[in-house]
């Protein structure tokens, strides 16, 4: 197993707190995680901090960064694809982004049980997936964005919904937690699982703006976020054109396929999915290359690009990208009451969808 600066696999309870220092460093006065101090902000990757923050401790910090989406959630749900200390810079609404917060507050719950904060947060929540479902396409996959016009994209994105399908699974168990019935939610999160499954190639239409395999997370993503499980999302996680394409063994996972750059989110997120699916000695070995790219302070450079290992893009250190490595530490060391969250997505106890627990149609999906 890849042992780098002295370390396994997994983080030391030292060099979590560090993280974890620093992480809640980059938290700024409103609440909010830009990507870099006084920069760029999307919800996403705001939320993805938030969840870091959690499995640290950090709650009172997690709870503030979700009252700031509560500050600049739009009236129709979303929120605003790109701000910068709140001011909006790009008024796209992308689906993903919205339903995320559902997985955030869920991860949340987990952690300290809240049910309090839970029904707080829970107006914003309804409108947040409300919007999601109202961007659902008719063949059941959902729309990535409303562009800043408010006119919905005509085509959906895989990775996007992936992540949708996990966060609705989420949703709902809030809903059922808070004693509220959502069976537009329940429908529109088995109609995308199905096409996800079944009809993976829907997702290579000509008008979106990447060639379809271009980029990694639309590997792996499909079993991070819920929608492959079991035998089917080994054989996608194990399949050597995809292994060929993106992993290099004992550097990590590219972020796109043309370009020798390895990041440390993609290569912690697709350690979870390994995980997810119980090729958990695999994933702590993916997660154990990262530890080269950590930094004395316990931040992360985002990437490094390959041969030579020149941090790309120079200077940023994001916190969503020390969130994720939080993230999988907790998953992988599977003490906590987090640590299940990524495994639990799939949605049997939600969805009451067979597909789920038969595995139809496994080798389907698999293929893809």
């Amino acid at each position: 197993m890849s042992r780098t600066k002295g370390m396994g696999p997994l983080l030391t309870a030292a060099q979590t707190g560090e993280t974890a220092r620093w992480l809640a460093s980059r938290q700024e006065s409103a609440g909010e995680f830009p990507w870099i101090p006084g920069g760029k902000l999307d919800p996403w990757n705001h939320i993805h901090a938030a969840m870091g923050l959690v499995t640290a401790g950090y709650l009172d910090e997690a709870r503030r960064a979700y009252r700031y989406l509560t500050a600049h959630q739009q009236a129709d749900g979303g929120w605003a694809r790109w701000s910068v200390k709140g001011q909006t810079t790009d008024n796209g609404h992308e689906t993903n982004q919205a339903a995320y917060l559902a997985s955030g507050l869920w991860h949340l719950y987990l952690a300290d049980e809240d049910s309090d904060f839970l029904a707080e947060m829970w107006p914003v929540v309804d409108r947040a997936v409300d919007f999601v479902v109202e961007l659902r396409m008719p063949d059941g996959s959902i729309s990535w964005a409303r562009d800043p016009e408010g006119i919905p994209e005509d085509y959906p994105l895989l990775t996007g919904n992936s992540s949708t399908f996990g966060s609705l699974v989420a949703a709902l168990r809030i809903a059922e937690h808070l004693g509220h019935d959502r069976p537009a939610w329940r429908t529109t999160a088995i109609d995308l699982g199905d096409i996800i499954r079944n009809n993976i190639e829907r997702f290579t239409d000509h008008r979106m703006p990447d060639p379809p395999g271009r980029f990694s997370m639309d590997w792996y993503y499909p079993v991070l976020a819920g929608p492959i499980r079991g035998a089917a999302g080994r054989r996608r996680l194990l399949d050597l054109a995809q292994t060929g394409t993106f992993l290099s063994e004992g550097e990590g996972c590219r972020c796109v396929s043309e370009s020798p750059w390895y990041t440390i989110a993609e290569t912690s997120e697709l350690a979870i999915a390994l995980d997810a699916v119980g090729l958990v000695d695999r994933a702590e070995e993916v997660f154990g290359w990262i530890h080269r790219y950590r930094l004395d302070d316990g931040a992360y450079h985002m990437g490094v690009v390959m041969p030579d290992e020149v941090p790309f893009p120079p200077g940023e250190l994001s916190p969503w990208n020390a969130a994720a490595v939080l993230i999988t530490d907790d998953v992988l060391r599977g003490e906590s009451a987090t640590s299940d969250f990524f495994r639990s997505l799939g949605g049997e106890d939600v969805l009451d969808d067979s597909e789920l627990s038969t595995g139809t149609n496994d080798s389907l999906a698999a293929s893809a």
